[in-house]
């Protein structure tokens, strides 16, 4: 992974991902210097809206066959 700034490219290496009370937290380095990035709840519908409707109708059609298999269980 990669991360653009206005003072260059950054390689960024996922090193764990946590789940806490916030949300989803991968933590990791970008160059040589430790970074965090935390992904909320609240940012959800944000990032909802950049999936493209084709895939979006794909991911919410194999969520649901997920759930009916689990629930049948």
């Amino acid at each position: 992974m990669k991360v653009s700034s206005p003072v260059g490219e950054f390689p960024f290496e996922p090193t764990r991902l946590e789940l806490d009370d916030s949300g989803l937290v991968v933590h990791g380095l970008m160059g040589a210097w430790p970074a965090t990035v935390r992904v909320e709840r609240s940012d959800l519908p944000m990032l909802i809206r950049l999936i493209p409707p084709p895939a979006l109708a794909i991911l919410i059609l194999v969520a649901g066959i997920v759930g009916w298999r689990l629930i049948r269980r």
